[in-house]
């Protein structure tokens, strides 16, 4: 309870620096030093601790299941939506905030041993959809064109997906510099929720029907989905409850930032990510004890 009431309140300080002064990009400079330093160095100290088995597989290809899952949701209740709210919806939906908010969180509710396989979430499941999904819809519904060469060139770039290949090729880092790099590592946390916290916005008019809607959805039938595929294949206890509180992460920044940069229905995906981000904090901890429920019987 400790742990999760310090989650609460890193966000709170991020949400009173909104009426700070603070300097411009503010939030994009925590995001900078997080995506180069913090997760690069978590992902070097727990990705070793993987063992590649049916249960690893099985979180890696949950958010790749869900993917088309969702779409054919969101192209049903947008039906007699315009084209922007469909985009909108396409692109919050599918991807949550699996790293930035993931990682505390599930550490908070599983523990560290969930860490390794949240990082595979993460990296092989929603970066990689987000790269290659993420560049498709915002193409087919602002640009009309889409550039393979370069969204391949931005993802072999991308620090952390450098750091995950070299983590697993070349596993755990010496000890000699294991104790900086776990320094490093512990700043992802305050750091990451800070910045979340500063970047949330609760404004605006929205159409509740299809906000209710997408937010039971992303937040109660995804992770539903999501433990009902991982139980049938008899995956791992923690490698199943780390995959489901992942796929009922809220909406990620990122993935919203872009629907209003693209002029997607901005207040709607605003709303997701802000309000979906508070009402996490509630059904993530209940979704954890039912599921422990179920599991031990």
């Amino acid at each position: 309870m400790e742990q999760f009431a310090f989650i609460i309140a890193l966000l709170v300080i991020g949400i009173l620096l909104q009426k700070a002064d603070a300097p411009v990009n503010f939030a994009k400079s925590l995001n900078f030093f997080v995506i180069y330093v913090s997760l690069p160095s978590t992902i070097l100290i727990q990705i070793p601790k993987i063992h590649f088995d049916l249960s690893a597989l099985s979180v890696i290809l949950v958010p790749w299941l869900l993917l088309p899952i969702v779409v054919a949701i969101v192209i049903f209740i947008t039906r007699h939506h315009s084209p922007e709210v469909r985009a909108a919806l396409l692109l919050v939906m599918p991807l949550g905030n699996t790293s930035f908010l993931g990682i505390p969180v599930v550490h908070t509710l599983l523990g560290e041993e969930a860490i390794p396989y949240l990082l595979m979430y993460d990296q092989f499941g929603t970066f990689l959809i987000l790269s290659f999904y993420g560049a498709a819809v915002i193409a087919r519904y602002e640009t009309g064109a889409f550039h393979m060469l370069k969204i391949v060139k931005k993802l072999l770039l991308f620090p952390p997906f450098i750091f995950l290949v070299a983590a697993l090729v070349f596993g755990e880092i010496p000890m000699k510099i294991h104790p900086y790099i776990q320094l490093l590592s512990s700043t992802l946390v305050p750091l990451a929720l800070i910045s979340v916290g500063f970047s949330m916005r609760l404004t605006g008019e929205l159409d509740y029907g299809l906000f209710a809607q997408s937010l039971i959805v992303k937040l109660l039938i995804m992770p539903f989905i999501a433990f009902a595929f991982l139980w049938a294949m008899g995956t791992d206890p923690i490698a199943l409850k780390t995959a489901v509180l992942e796929s009922g992460m809220p909406s990620m920044i990122t993935a919203g930032a872009l629907a209003i940069g693209a002029g997607f229905a901005p207040q709607l995906s605003a709303a997701l990510v802000g309000y979906g981000i508070i009402i996490s904090l509630v059904t993530l901890p209940i979704i954890t004890y039912v599921m422990e429920k179920f599991l031990c019987g």
